[in-house]
């Protein structure tokens, strides 16, 4: 009997280390963006309040959401003193909040929640692979979360930095104190964090839209083998051989 090619079909590889690694890109960004961020919103340094100068030196650190003070506890006949972030509301007092302030709250937790949704996205990309209008479009979302973060800023044009609560609290209890404490606020290393977070956001959404989708690819490589039938003359069975094993492109079928 006369031999016959038969033809197969293996799976490739999925992707290369390079556009594997731009496909991550925008997640790598992101997380670290909705970590600085917000860690920045939620601690109590973001901004701060130095003493005017010829006093104590001491410095009254400050969050959207915290102020920092000091606490102590006793163990063993000693007293320990450490230093924390407290919430607004264990002052005690309704304490006053303009737009900015209540606007910055609002950001502050909007943007981690739809930034952690988009991180999921952005990771999933590389794995199951996503279209272009899509990669696109979550590129155009991580820049509307660099704003976002950005409103979060406004802290220092807020009554967290003009009037803040602590502050308050002190022009009650401690007028002496309250006094040395300037009206304004200045920068602390949480709102730089802040920015670096802002920043962050930016790259995700310029790597998103500039690399291309993350596509699964599936190259399929054709294997080629000849197979050979011989019939035994005395019973008449037919038994079958493969011999050659080429791999390439595949063989034509010819036309009959």
């Amino acid at each position: 009997m006369n031999p016959t090619v038969q033809e197969t079909q293996l799976d490739g590889q999925q992707m290369t280390k390079l556009s594997c690694f731009q496909s991550f890109l925008p997640s790598i960004f992101a997380v670290g963006a909705i970590i600085l961020g917000t860690g920045a919103n939620f601690y109590c340094e973001t901004i701060k309040f130095p003493q005017v100068p010829g006093n104590n030196d001491l410095t009254l650190y400050a969050g959207p959401w915290t102020y920092r003070t000091t606490e102590s506890v006793e163990w063993n006949d000693s007293t320990f003193a450490y230093q924390t972030c407290r919430s607004y509301e264990n002052l005690g007092y309704d304490y006053t909040a303009d737009a900015e302030t209540k606007t910055v709250w609002s950001f502050s937790i909007l943007t981690p929640i739809f930034g952690g949704i988009l991180i999921v996205g952005a990771c999933l990309g590389p794995v199951c692979g996503s279209s272009a209008s899509r990669w696109k479009c979550m590129g155009a979302l991580f820049l509307l979360l660099s704003i976002f973060q950005g409103i979060t800023l406004l802290v220092e044009s807020s009554s967290i930095c003009y009037d803040n609560p602590a502050i308050q609290y002190l022009e009650v209890n401690n007028p002496n104190l309250a006094q040395t404490l300037p009206e304004t606020c200045e920068w602390a290393i949480g709102f730089k964090v802040n920015i670096a977070s802002v920043m962050l956001w930016i790259l995700a959404g310029v790597c998103a839209l500039v690399f291309p989708p993350p596509l699964v690819i599936r190259e399929h490589l054709h294997q080629e083998q000849t197979v050979t039938y011989t019939q035994n003359a005395i019973d008449g069975t037919v038994q079958e051989n493969h011999i050659a094993v080429i791999k390439g492109t595949p063989v034509e079928t010819p036309v009959s």
